[in-house]
Formats: structure tokens, C-alpha cells, sequence
């Protein structure tokens, strides 16, 4: 039975679950693949220029590399999830296609479309068949002994070592088999779509799953044996850049935790001195997993609500100007300007900054963290839902993190512990870029400056006043308590 493999966030060809079983039910009928545009779908989901770019380069390797296996790409446009279901049917009955396989998605919306189109395939007795694939251990299948959605990290990852132990660690990866060729040509594939413009260089982020794969293989050596030591400080290539490989699929989590299991001596934690990074970049994996379980076990995350539903109650200030100033990278405090400005210019911004840029907007600012969930959606190369939201709700306190509305990080001391010498903020606030770095340097907060100092530096001083932040924190918290 000649089947179809509907490509969403996944790709690749490399350890393909939907792939691997679209082959082996379609034997000698062959396999076709496709992939849908839609353009008006990804900006109600936020999408920005730089991601979409960044998929329609993956789609162009994507195509490639299916050819090498002489299965076709068909890509066409499907505006909405709600016109996905008619166009897969055109195509399925185009090239007689009796099946559709595909990577399961767990956001409310995608899980909707999802249902949709079964069901219209299934009027012309065309079988839907989605898989799981975008977690090492599905969503589901690590619950507590209540039978509950883990809702606190820790004992989620306890759980989850236990569960991908259980199952003998990671399950081979699975290869795909070169078919007889089809008479059906791939789709070209467009270099950009309207609306969705960006100014991130390409080169910043080759695309592909040969890319995605090279990252993977020059990471796991000696960076991912330095990982827990570097990944906090954002001056030095101290982290795995992966992110928006996985975020589109272009890897799959599989591979990333068999190259760490393989550095760590085949275990998922290990003890040893010399083994601390690997262990920590396995729990980093775990963290992406637990976001991915959490939307699925609390769907009203994907709706715009507050995980913790009683802070929804909390009343924000609607600060326009601060808001322009944070996005902007103007707020006159030093690390979050020059994370912001990272963020427009490389579409990327480091992990360690992201928490102190949402963390300044949601508890210094007390700005809606709506708003800053969604500036990042429009304009990381890595957005992924999951992991943006279960970030922005963790640093704003509406989230799934076990302490309480208390933490609230002084960015000026998260600068001067993560970035002591200043480096970083002298790549990206250039103005600064003559302050002395250090513990006790000026380039960390220049409003200590003298007047006279200050003169000849055209930066602000901070928009806000920190001495306030946080009786105002724990004011509007108590009040929803």
C-alpha cells in the first residue's frame, strides 16, 4: 500500500519513527513525502521570519536527502490548520496513496487539525496513522504513583530515567532503505514567503539534518565534557546550540541522548568528577521532555492561561514604553540589553540570559509575560512552544517551578557572577564597551557612575527603580494567593 508521510516538525530522514513505518507498510508500493506551507497558521502562532526562513532552508535539505532515497517532496499550501485536511486528501487520492503516517503533535490546536484530517482521510478509506516521536519517552508515560502528571521537575526526571531505563535506555536508531524510484517529481520549495522577512544571515545557522548531525558529533567531545562549567556563561560557546535543530526536527532527541549516553558511559547519570557535563546536558534533555509532558497534561498552557490558573488573576501593568525599551534593548541595565540585542540580531539568545531578560520584564517591569512569550516566539530561530512557554511561566512564577513568587533575579549580580569580565555585554552594547569588566566594574551598571563619567556615554540609565521591584512582586502575588 503506497503510504504518504506528512513532514511537520520533523525534519529529517535520520531515525524518522513515521518514516521508518510508512516504509515497512508501503513494502514495494513506495513511499512519498509532503510537507504544508501555512503561512497564515504560523502567524496566528507567532511565527516569525527567522524560523520560518530557517524551515523552508531544512525543507531544501530535507528534499535532498529524501531523494537520495528516491522518495519525492511535495510541498504545498494549506493557509490554516482547518484547509490541512481537504489538501492532504487532494493529494493522497493524486498519487493513490492508501495511508498517512506521521509524528504526533501534542499542542491543542495541532491535536485538533489532527483529528480533523483522520477523519476526512478516512471517508476515502484512507488510513491516518500518527506516531510518537518527538519525545525520548512519550507524554503519558511518565506518571506518579497517583497516577498524576508530574508538575515538579526532580521527581519528573527521577521518573524519567527510570522509565528510558526500563526500556533498555534508547532503542536502536532507525535507519530508512532506498525504495524503487516513483514517477512523481518533488515540489520546488520557496526561498522565502510574504510577511515573514528577517535579517538573521543564513550562515548563522546552517540548516539540515547533515548540519543538525556535525553540531551533535563536534559537541559531544570536549564541550559537552566542559557543558556544566560553560553552559551558564554567555561570552563563551559553552552550550550545544541544538535547540533549533530540535525545535523543527531537523535531529531527534534520540540521537542527542545516545551521543550522551555514549560519553557518559553508558549511563543517564554518573557520579564521577569528569562526567558532570554529561550528566547535566542528559538533565537539560529531561527538561525538554518535561515542558513537552506538562502541555499535554495541562492543555490550557496552549490557550494563553497561567499554568498556576489563580495567578491569571494578577493585574499587570501595561507599560508600552518599557515594553519598546525591553524589546529594543534600552532598559540601561547592561546583560538584558545586550540579550535583546542578541535575540534581533542572531535570532538566538543564550539560556542563561533568556531567564534574566524574562525575568526583568515580568518581575522588574511586571509587565504581562504574555507579551514577552510572544516576542520570542516571533523572533528565535529555535521557537519552540513547549520550551518558550514553560520558560517564560517558570521565570514569571506563573509556572510549573516549586519555589514560590519569591525568586527574583538581580540582573545586575546575574551579570557580574556570569559574565565577571563583561565580555559579553561588550559584543552586544558596544557604547560600553570602554568600562572595566570585574566584580566591581562599572560596565555591569554604569548609573553608578559619576555624572562626570557618564558623559561621554550615550546609554540610559535604568527605566525602572529596583529598590521597589520586589515588595510590588510579592504584593500582587499574596493578592492571588
Amino acid at each position: 500500500m503506497r503510504s504518504m508521510v506528512w513532514f511537520r516538525s520533523d525534519l529529517r530522514t535520520h531515525d524518522h519513527r513515521a518514516l521508518s513505518a510508512a516504509c515497512a507498510a508501503a513494502g514495494n508500493d513506495g513511499v512519498i513525502g509532503v510537507f504544508l506551507l501555512a503561512p497564515v497558521q504560523w502567524r496566528e502562532h507567532d511565527w516569525g521570519g527567522v524560523k520560518v526562513r530557517y524551515v523552508l532552508r531544512t525543507l531544501r535539505e530535507l528534499s535532498v536527502a529524501l531523494a537520495k532515497l528516491n522518495i519525492p517532496l511535495i510541498v504545498e499550501r494549506a493557509d490554516t490548520f482547518a484547509d490541512a485536511p481537504e489538501v492532504l486528501a487532494k493529494i493522497a487520492a493524486r498519487v493513490k496513496c492508501g495511508a498517512v503516517f506521521c509524528a504526533r503533535e501534542y499542542e491543542v490546536n495541532e491535536q485538533h487539525r489532527d483529528s480533523a484530517v483522520e477523519a476526512r482521510l478516512a471517508r476515502d478509506g484512507v488510513v491516518f496513522r500518527a506516531v510518537d516521536d518527538q519525545c525520548i519517552v512519550e507524554p503519558g508515560a511518565v506518571r506518579t504513583g497517583e497516577d498524576r502528571v508530574y508538575t515538579v521537575f526532580t521527581p519528573f526526571k527521577k521518573a524519567w530515567i527510570r522509565v528510558v531505563e526500563e526500556r533498555g535506555m534508547v532503542p536502536p536508531l532507525v535507519p530508512v532503505s532506498k525504495q524503487a524510484r516513483l514517477d512523481i517529481e518533488p515540489s520546488p520549495i520557496p526561498d522565502s514567503l510574504p510577511g515573514f522577512d528577517t535579517h538573521v544571515p543564513d550562515d548563522l545557522w546552517p540548516a539540515g539534518e547533515d548540519a543538525a548531525l556535525a553540531r551533535l558529533r563536534g559537541f559531544a567531545g570536549k564541550p559537552l565534557t566542559q557543558y556544566k562549567h560553560f553552559r551558564d556563561l554567555p561570552a563563551e560557546d559553552g552550550t550545544s546550540r541544538l535547540s533549533p535543530y530540535l525545535a523543527i526536527g531537523a535531529i531527534s532527541p534520540r540521537a542527542c541522548l545516545h551521543a550522551a549516553i555514549e560519553a557518559n558511559e553508558g549511563k543517564l547519570e554518573n557520579a564521577a568528577a569528569n562526567k558532570a557535563g554529561q550528566s547535566t546536558w542528559i538533565s537539560e534533555l529531561a527538561w525538554r521532555e518535561f515542558y513537552k509532558h506538562i502541555l499535554v497534561g495541562y492543555p490550557r498552557v496552549c490557550m494563553g492561561r497561567a499554568f498556576k490558573a489563580a495567578t491569571d488573576r494578577i493585574e499587570w501593568v501595561e507599560d508600552r514604553g518599557h515594553f519598546a525599551a525591553w524589546c529594543e534593548g534600552r532598559t540601561g541595565v547592561p546583560i538584558v540589553d545586550a540579550g535583546m540585542r542578541q535575540l534581533a540580531t542572531a535570532g538566538w539568545m543564550h539560556n542563561r540570559v533568556r531567564m534574566i531578560t524574562a525575568m526583568y520584564l515580568s518581575k522588574d517591569l511586571f509587565l504581562p509575560w504574555r507579551w514577552g512569550e510572544r516576542h520570542f516566539m516571533r523572533h528565535l530561530v529555535d521557537a519552540d512552544f513547549s520550551q518558550n512557554n514553560g520558560g517564560w511561566q517558570w521565570s514569571a512564577s506563573t509556572g510549573t517551578d516549586a519555589a514560590p513568587y519569591f525568586r527574583i533575579f538581580n540582573p545586575v549580580s546575574q551579570s557580574r557572577k556570569f559574565d565577571p569580565s563583561g565580555e559579553y555585554i561588550r559584543r552586544f552594547v558596544p557604547e560600553l564597551a570602554a568600562l572595566e569588566g570585574g566584580e566591581d566594574g562599572a560596565i555591569h551598571d554604569p548609573s553608578e557612575l559619576p555624572e562626570l563619567a557618564r558623559a561621554g556615554i550615550d546609554y540610559p540609565r535604568p527605566i525602572v527603580d529596583r529598590a521597589r521591584v520586589r515588595e510590588r512582586v510579592l504584593a500582587a502575588f499574596k493578592g492571588v494567593a
